[in-house]
């Protein structure tokens, strides 16, 4: 992994983590998004801590001091399964689920898709609408121009880990600056991004 400008290299700000917490700071690879089902497939994976890599398509999203790679920056990390679940004989793994049915589908189950949304409501002209339970949506049409922005400015690196739950706090809490990410995280753009979402809930 090269550092270019305005980021860092992951040795400089990864050397008080794990082992397995570096590992996730330096992936195999950045896949895009449309290539992400196969690799979780060819690979058998199961239990992950992924990263979510972004170009500067998000001028507010402040960037200094965190990751570069291929021009893109790691703002956010996540994890499939959040806690310990057994997996039931022919059903999809934990991660292929959680990107099938939340990240590349729709903001009602994703916090990072929504997070995006709130940050370029304007830009797409993204309209939102809440179900009976209160939670934020957005009709089909919306859903594609966000994913159609996601294909072309985000690129996403999985790492395998039967215990994604164990890093995750080490991650966000230890780690280098992950703007995106709001549980746990005292990155001082955490209070912005709130304001911004529930924002949307309010219109």
């Amino acid at each position: 992994m090269q550092e270019q400008a305005g980021g860092r290299a992951p040795s400089e700000l990864t050397y008080s983590l794990s082992n397995e917490a570096r590992a996730v700071l330096s992936p195999e690879a950045l896949l895009l998004p449309d290539h992400v089902m196969d690799f979780i497939d060819r690979r058998a994976v199961t239990h992950a801590v992924y990263g979510w890599w972004f170009d500067h398509g998000l001028p507010l999203v402040p960037t200094d001091g965190c990751i570069e790679r291929e021009g893109k920056h790691l703002l956010y990390i996540g994890i499939a399964p959040s806690k310990v679940r057994l997996i039931k004989p022919g059903s999809p793994s934990p991660v292929k689920r959680r990107f099938q049915r939340d990240h590349l589908r729709g903001v009602r189950g994703s916090t990072l898709r929504k997070s995006l949304a709130a940050l370029l409501q304007q830009e797409l002209g993204l309209e939102f609408r809440r179900d009976k339970g209160g939670k934020v949506g957005m009709d089909r049409c919306h859903e594609q121009k966000l994913s159609a922005w996601i294909d072309q400015h985000a690129a996403i690196s999985i790492t395998q880990n039967d215990e994604p739950w164990m890093l995750e706090e080490e991650l966000v809490r230890q780690g280098p600056p992950l703007p995106l990410n709001i549980d746990m995280s005292g990155h001082p753009f955490k209070s912005t991004l709130k304001d911004l979402r529930h924002a949307l809930a309010r219109n």
